[in-house]
């Protein structure tokens, strides 16, 4: 007799260096255990029908007590033998491979070809590297199997580089045609670092998600993240984030159980109690079959109507609603990867029970797109939410068109000589000369993947493009044709610095640990540096030395003409390697100010130093590593902090601010194009803004978009202002 194997529709990668941390045994499943054939949610349930889920286990190689814990709960699960186990992301701190292999060597070798994992955003946003590291190891970051009659999906919304996370239509369009195929009434179980809905606001486009769930048999999510235990009834399913392993010995057991209620499946806690020994508590039950939990309270209608500065919001429920409450809030835009308890407004309900009505003030809403939510809690707690959008008239017509380019455009945009070159992280390059009508696209190409800006080349004949297949590209801007490649041996994230050197024209950028200077015109080496830790940002130079950060925490001065380091600066007082990482200036654009001083930022501060000793002349509280800083004219400072959302004109002798504006959403990555003295400002989620530069008065807003995070920094072409969305979306905005 044959047994159904455990994982169909999903095969991972078995690489020589997995191979050697498999035993035997392993071996065999983790190379022929997860295919099958037929259609998703067909398979037997195999005995038993428990699996282990844990998450956040960060293993951090500074702190051995995770490796303790983590170690002490994978033998506990060992024990248990299941067939299958769920770790819902965030295996590592950061994604070196130190961390990955200390991690692997916690997990009993029996037990890792069973481990289903999915990313979490610190197994790979930070190491420039840590993807391909990730799925050598563990394999897709996305996919399905099926187990114990249930059919799991993976899913991972994370951006690289990025914080939070957005499926975009590319997702969402890979989870419709998993799903499709899953017979009708096989219950579907997600797994997500990230959780949706309720307080939690992780991911951009998470209402997408929801409507998509809506027509599928979905009971439960089980994701992590937050570091606390949270169960959450809504939109028909059960969400279980799991709490943090990296805090605490735990893990979660799953069974699936047939109860007179129908089948289910219950939810164990197993933590370490103080005498070593495990100790178990009930969580949670979840039915697989009946009823989904408060899909009768979906409303059968919701009716917007604007009226000055009102919106007036009417919600009739379906006659089997059970509502305790229905309430409304405008959705919390500008809340950027963390929780938000909301500012709900009750409806209050007409004689039939059925119609609900009230308003909300829209009156320091910008013109543009917005979001609102309706939420239905029945007398148990669970809830159903959705969302309605509306526009608020632009009545001085700046956003003139918006134009897909099929994939996000995370930093991609650069212009020169009244011509656009646009690059998207599919690796799609385009060549257009922007207009108030039109994008006016003349050539397009395709290079690796590309989440750096491109640069042109002093005379504007070359555009030099990062890219995360370890190349760096030089293009003709006119034609797209490709003048030459390098290849850096790691991925080039960041973005290039066209300087010159010498009397020489040479481009320098920061490739995983080091860092490469390239004779402009022919992409021959100048030199090339390492041992700095991981550089995804960009350099600066005066002629004489070249700055740049890096992943240890320092700042650097190179000899501009040889690479080798003259001085390195620290720009934190952290002790262990992420940490040292995170609160370092491993992305940031650093300059050389007007009076020669090198201003370097990081999430804490910004610094000016000495060009030639690296010593400290002044710095400036706040997060100014992520948004690029502009020189305005007269030498002074156009500074963002993205952690207040604050731009500020600062004094380059001093690093005093002459005025300071409020920009309502964070600049993360994106920066300013500064044009007839305003500084147009696109904030992450969705918001520009435009800041008189002479005096920080708020000239313009604009809402965007609401389902899609902006990182890339603006540039303008003949009066048209163009930015990039996470959705694909390029918007041009007039702004003479």
């Amino acid at each position: 007799m044959t047994s159904q194997p455990a994982f169909p529709h999903v095969q991972f990668p078995v690489d020589r260096r997995r191979l050697l941390t498999l035993g035997a045994g392993a071996l065999v499943g983790a190379a022929t255990g997860v295919i099958a054939s037929g259609s998703p949610g067909t398979a037997a349930p195999p005995a038993p029908s428990g699996f282990a889920l844990l998450g956040d286990t960060q293993i951090d190689v500074s702190l051995p007590e995770r490796t303790e814990w983590v170690g002490w709960v994978y033998q506990q699960i060992a024990a248990a033998d299941p067939q299958l186990v769920c770790h819902v992301g965030d295996i590592v701190e950061h994604g070196s491979a130190e961390e990955y292999d200390t991690y692997l060597s916690t997990v009993p070798v029996a037990l890792r070809p069973r481990i289903r994992y999915v990313p979490g955003n610190h197994d790979w946003r930070w190491d420039s590297t840590a993807g391909e590291r990730y799925g050598a190891l563990f394999g897709p970051r996305r996919y399905s199997f099926d187990f114990a009659g249930m059919h799991f999906v993976a899913l991972d919304p994370s951006h690289l580089l990025q914080e939070p996370g957005g499926f975009g239509e590319s997702g969402i369009s890979w989870l419709t045609r998993d799903l499709d195929r899953v017979r009708p009434g096989v219950p579907i179980i997600l797994l997500c670092h990230f959780p949706f809905g309720g307080d939690n606001y992780y991911v951009s486009d998470q209402e997408r998600l929801l409507e998509l769930l809506d027509r599928y048999n979905v009971r439960a999510i089980f994701a992590g993240h937050i570091h606390t235990e949270e169960v959450q009834r809504f939109n028909g399913l059960t969400q279980l984030a799991v709490d943090d392993t990296r805090g605490t010995p735990i893990y979660y057991w799953v069974e699936r159980v047939v109860s007179t209620a129908g089948p289910m499946l219950t939810v164990t806690a197993v933590q370490r109690g103080t005498d070593g020994a495990p100790v178990s508590r009930p969580v949670l039950e979840i039915p697989l079959a009946g009823p989904r939990t408060a899909v009768e309270e979906r409303p059968q209608s919701v009716r917007l109507a604007q009226s000055g500065a009102a919106l007036a919001v009417s919600v009739r429920l379906n006659p089997h609603a059970r509502a305790a409450s229905v309430q409304a809030q405008l959705f919390p835009q500008h809340t950027y990867g963390l929780k938000d308890a909301g500012q709900w407004r009750d409806l209050p309900g007409d004689a039939s029970g059925r119609g609900y009505a009230g308003t909300l003030d829209i009156a320091a809403l910008p013109p543009g797109e917005h979001r609102m939510t309706v939420r239905v809690t029945n007398p148990e707690g669970a809830w159903y939410e959705q969302n309605r959008t509306f526009t608020l008239p632009d009545a001085d017509r700046r956003l003139r068109w918006r134009e897909q380019l099929g994939a996000p455009v995370q930093a991609g945009l650069a212009a020169g000589d009244g011509l656009l070159v646009a690059a998207t992280v599919d690796g799609t390059v385009i060549g257009a000369r922007p207009s108030r009508a039109k994008l006016g696209r003349r050539w397009q190409t395709r290079i690796g993947p590309v989440h750096g800006r491109p640069a042109f080349a002093p005379d504007g004949r070359t555009v030099y493009l990062p890219s995360d297949d370890h190349h760096l590209y030089a293009l003709d801007p006119a034609s797209g044709r490709t003048r030459f490649m390098y290849d850096a041996g790691a991925p080039v994230l960041g973005s290039p610095l066209v300087t010159t050197i010498g009397g020489r024209d040479v481009v320098i950028f920061g490739a995983g640990e080091a860092r490469h200077a390239i004779d402009a015109a022919t992409g021959a080496p100048v030199w090339t540096v390492s041992g700095q830790g991981m550089f995804t940002g960009r350099a600066a130079s005066d002629g004489t030395r070249v700055y740049a950060g890096g992943g240890l925490g320092y700042a650097y001065a190179h000899d501009a003409r040889t690479g080798a380091v003259l001085w390195e600066s620290s720009t934190n007082t952290r002790t262990t390697a992420y940490s040292r990482l995170i609160y370092g200036p491993w992305a940031d654009t650093l300059m050389v100010l007007p009076n020669g001083l090198v201003l370097v930022s990081t999430v804490a501060n910004a610094f000016a130093l000495d060009p030639a000793t690296g010593e400290q002349r002044w710095s400036r509280a706040g997060s100014f590593i992520y948004a690029p800083k502009a020189q305005l004219a007269g030498g002074d400072l156009l500074m963002f902090d993205d952690g207040a959302r604050t731009a500020a004109r600062v004094d380059p002798s001093t690093g005093q601010a002459r005025w300071t504006a409020d920009l309502v959403a964070r600049p993360v990555n994106t920066g300013a194009a500064v044009h007839n003295g305003v500084a147009w400002v696109p904030g992450t989620t969705g918001l520009l803004v435009g800041v008189d530069v002479a005096n920080g008065a708020i000239r313009a807003r604009l809402q965007l978009t609401t389902t899609a995070y902006c990182y890339s920094p603006p540039v303008v072409v003949d009066g048209t202002l163009l930015v990039g969305d996470q959705d694909g979306q390029l918007y041009g905005v007039a702004v003479d």
